[in-house]
């Protein structure tokens, strides 16, 4: 305090809004949060004199970190925005309360090179979903009983950060307190008590089917951390038992029936091709019902530019309660666009894009919304239009260009100024929509892009204290092209952390400055991050959502061109033409023998070099390596032990299923198992050793069995052969619960093919295949990985495209504990399918296919980077590792892909066995078909275990 003329005074910092002192009084001020000093006097009043402070940096959600919900998220962005020191900010985490995982009751421990860290979470929304129950404790509590223990906090997100034990310290003295075990919201009592009241309201079967949907939803939910609240997680599973109830009456012959009030029943009402409305469960913007994998854009970013849109247009205009023109103008551009390209670009656009449809279900579907503002500056919302036709990353296609180059074409000759600002536009929202987590926001994206407009709307964000009404108003005359744009990039780029301000401010400029400011934040933000009462007023919410989410699929790599059989109603919704002369794929039979024979071809094809090195099987096979079978065991086209007992995982299936027919039951597991001792056999084991107690069979009975050629070694897994003669001599069986080993091999996986028959509900058959592997492998990676490949080949089998087969394994594979390195598996060869065709260097970095999940995803990784049958074979059977294996697994998924008539007739005319295989195939087809026989011979051929 000093002495003037005036009294006395005294400057006083002038903190930085986002550094919240009362949460952290320990911390003091950092140098860096205070923006400057004022003087006032003794009585509060200022003086006027400032001084600046050179040292200033502007706060974490100033500069574009993410908006915190928690003490723990605020350290995080202090120490992101150099406010703090690691020093300081490991001081002040001790006190702030984190989430703890506790999936067996206590917390997960990770090994890293100086010891072991405990994980934690800075937010609920951050913590997967695989995690229902957790801790919400502070740091010191956490380490107090954990000496020497580090810290690994949001692991899997941007902001991880490790803290070693050295650094923690001694937490000092804890006050104890007691231990609150918190669920995640969709584990907590409102949604247990609701679980089993709808499935009585709605007579839901199987009754798991409700709480199976939750976790799908919860877990995609969390892949963008956004989480189900218990009324979101309540109201979801209302609408899906809606949605399943009606189903059950379609089926029936009824005509369905809808509640009153949707939203309240957590529907929402899309359109269909018929512009009728079409009720679905209401996912908030926060998950994908179809679950198609994100390629180079985000689902949930693009409907939230679509539905940021609508807001700032209904804002702008003044009337919120029916679809804005210019909304209705951009729907009708979007159709353009998916009627008018190709899903995959070749990099020119057509010379002509189709004219709007006036009669079209879209026309129909927005036949109330208000007029379209009369100004070139509607144009602007070409680009939100133009942009995902980009999404398709092909070699030598630019896509941002590409997405100009189709704005360009809807625009037709605007002028100069409409051309810069859409795309300008597109190159903001080519990096707003993307998959990754986190979003550059809008000012940081304008500052790499640059130019005269950037500049200026850049220089007015830095004056943070002027107000945003007189900035916005300075920008030009609000009516010019130029200036609407500028006005909504304001907007964007000074107030997007805040949604309702951005959309707010913009909208004062009227509906195409609100519309564009709220596509951009929208993008940014997905629809949660929008005003929930907002994106609920929103009179066309399920129109918006439906045409973004056909926006998404449309031009994904994993999405429509896949999907043929959702070519035929595609055309009825966007007439083009593109998708009516889709060539039907083989059926069942030509599958599932294509399978089978393909296995056995990948089986043979590596029989002779398995774990041979690259360069040992170029010395025999020549410098291409294998092109054709090499001889082994004593003849050319032998199988060994993967193709012997997927024979007999198969005849297990068939007998189950005809017990099951004949007496009302049947226990497939132990079909399964007594089909894998009748293996045991046919390696020499006496059938007294090899049937086990349990059994009082005098010989190994059935057709199979009987074909001789079976009755030879093939350098049988070693896992294998123990633990069925340990099952001969003990009668007790290996489960998932009680595993008989620690075992991962790929014994378990390269049998399971067959088990996609078993059944048409998904987790069946995840839980079947797992459970015919857990008899002989006891670890997750062991049997998860047939699980998932039995999903895979039973989405292969019934006309699924690979990926799509794969995304659906995956959601199984999630569901279940120990899933992490099968699940890491799988994204490694997602990874390395975007570097393009295999070779045998690129195939052993994922691993040798010894183990369940290594060949599984190496067969996978062959499958997506292949286009038929024969290349997929050889390159699965070409590197240093476990080749038959990887060969037959690849081959049963290739086979079921392509079908028999793919297969290199070659390779089927001297394959071992061929004629069983072919024979087994086609009875399990007649066991499993609707004409399954009755007679004593068929029972004789298949009898009960």
């Amino acid at each position: 305090m000093t002495e003037s003329d005036e009294g006395f005074v005294e400057w006083r910092p002038d903190v930085d809004p986002e550094f919240d002192e009362k949460a952290f009084p320990g911390l003091g001020l950092p140098v860096r949060a205070i923006r400057g000093w004022a003087q006032y006097t003794l009585f509060g009043e200022p003086t006027g004199p400032r001084r600046a402070n050179e040292q200033y940096r502007p706060g974490p959600v100033w500069r574009g970190f993410p908006v915190p919900t928690t003490d723990a998220e605020k350290l995080l962005g202090y120490l992101g925005a150099n406010w703090i020191s690691r020093a300081e900010f490991v001081t002040a985490l001790l006190d702030c309360e984190v989430l703890v995982p506790t999936p067996e009751g206590e917390p997960v421990v990770r090994p890293v090179p100086d010891g072991r860290e405990v994980i934690a979470y800075s937010s609920s929304a951050k913590v997967p979903g695989r995690y229902p129950h957790r801790w919400r404790v502070t740091v010191r509590e956490l380490l107090a009983d954990r000496p020497s223990t580090g810290l690994t906090l949001d692991p899997g997100t941007g902001m991880v950060r490790s803290l070693t034990a050295a650094e923690l310290g001694d937490a000092g003295p804890v006050e104890r307190r007691p231990r609150l075990d918190e669920p995640a919201p969709e584990a907590g009592s409102e949604v247990a008590e609701a679980l089993p009241a709808l499935v009585a309201e709605f007579g839901v079967e199987p009754p798991d089917l409700l709480e199976r949907h939750l976790r799908y939803a919860v877990d995609h939910a969390r892949d963008h951390h956004f989480e189900l609240s218990p009324e979101d997680c309540v109201r979801y599973l209302r609408g899906f038992a809606w949605q399943y109830r009606n189903g059950v009456r379609r089926r029936a012959g009824q005509d369905p029936e809808w509640p009153a009030d949707l939203a309240a029943n957590g529907l929402i009402a899309h359109v269909d091709e018929d512009a009728r409305p079409r009720p679905v469960p209401w996912t908030f913007g926060k998950f994908s019902a179809f679950g198609t994998l994100a390629a180079r854009f985000a689902w949930h970013r693009i409907v939230g530019a679509y539905v940021g849109f609508a807001i700032g247009d209904a804002l702008g205009s003044g009337d919120a309660g029916t679809l804005g023109g210019l909304t209705r103008h951009l729907l009708f551009h979007t159709d353009i666009v998916l009627r008018g390209l190709p899903p995959v670009p070749a990099g020119e656009v057509p010379a002509t894009l189709p004219d709007p449809d006036p009669v079209g279900w879209l026309a129909v579907a927005t036949r109330r919304a208000g007029p379209a503002p009369d100004d070139l500056s509607t144009l602007l919302a070409t680009a939100l239009a133009a942009t995902p036709a980009g999404a398709v990353a092909l070699d030598g296609v630019d896509g941002e260009q590409y997405a100009k180059d189709v704005a360009r074409a809807l625009t037709g000759d605007a002028g100069t100024e409409v051309t810069e600002g859409v795309e300008l536009l597109i190159a903001l929202f080519q990096a707003l929509l993307t998959r990754d987590t986190f979003a550059l926001p809008v000012h940081l994206r304008l500052r790499e892009i640059g130019g005269e407009l950037a500049e200026e709307t850049l220089a007015l964000r830095e004056d943070r204290d002027a107000d945003d009404v007189t900035q916005l108003e300075s920008i030009g005359d609000g009516r010019s092209v130029r200036s609407v744009l500028g006005r909504a990039l304001f907007a964007a780029a000074k107030r997007g952390h805040d949604p309702a301000a951005a959309i707010t401010l913009a909208a004062r400029s009227g509906p195409v400055a609100g519309a564009v400011a709220g596509a951009l934040v929208g993008a940014r933000a997905g629809v949660p991050g929008l005003p929930a009462a907002w994106v609920a007023a929103l009179p066309d919410l399920g129109l918006l959502d439906d045409v973004a989410s056909d926006v998404f699929w449309y031009f994904n790599r994993n999405g429509l061109q896949t999907e043929t059989a959702e070519h035929p109603r595609w055309e009825r919704r966007y007439p083009s033409g593109r998708f009516t002369t889709e060539p039907k794929g083989p059926d069942l039979r030509s599958r599932l023998r294509g399978s089978l024979l393909a296995g056995a071809i990948g089986d043979a094809l590596g029989a002779k070099t398995e774990f041979d090195s690259i360069d040992r099987i170029r010395e025999i096979a020549g410098p291409d390596g294998i092109t054709d079978f090499i001889p082994a065991y004593g003849g050319v086209g032998r199988i060994t032990d993967d193709t012997q007992m997927t024979l007999f995982t198969l005849e297990a299936l068939v007998r189950a299923h005809a017990q099951q027919r004949r007496t009302g039951s049947a226990d497939v597991v132990h079909s399964l198992q007594m089909a894998y001792q009748r293996w045991l056999h046919t390696q020499g084991v006496a059938w007294e050793r090899a049937r086990g107690p349990q059994s009082d069979v005098e010989a190994p009975d059935g057709w199979l069995v009987t074909h001789q050629e079976l009755f030879s070694r093939r350098a049988p897994g070693l896992t294998c052969f123990g633990e069925l003669e340990a099952y001969g001599r003990s009668g007790v069986r290996g489960t998932i619960e009680r595993p008989v080993n620690n075992s991962k091999g790929c014994g378990g996986v390269m049998r399971a093919a067959p088990v996609a028959l078993w059944s048409d509900d998904l987790t069946e058959v995840f839980r079947l295949g797992a459970a015919s592997a857990a008899l002989t492998h006891g670890h997750p990676s062991g049997y998860l990985s047939s699980g998932c490949f039995a999903v895979l080949v039973h989405g292969l089998l019934h006309g699924k495209p690979l990926l799509d087969a794969l995304a659906a394994a995956r959601d199984e594979l999630v569901k279940h504990p120990g899933h992490e390195e099968q699940s890491a598996a799988f994204e490694a060869a997602l990874a390395l399918a975007e570097q393009g065709p295999p070779t045998p260097e690129k195939l052993e970095s994922l691993g040798q296919g010894n183990v369940g999940e290594t060949a599984l995803s190496m067969s996978v990784y062959v499958a997506l980077t292949t286009a038929d049958a024969d290349t997929a074979l050889l390159a699965a059977v070409n590197h240093s590792g476990d080749s038959d294996s990887t060969g037959s697994v690849c081959g049963n998924l290739v086979g079921a892909m392509y079908g028999e008539e793919a297969l290199r007739q070659s390779w089927l005319g001297q394959l071992e066995l061929r004629d069983v295989i072919v024979g087994l195939a086609d009875d399990a087809l007649t066991e499993f078909g609707p004409d399954a026989p009755d007679d004593d011979r068929w029972f004789a051929r298949y009898p009960v275990d």
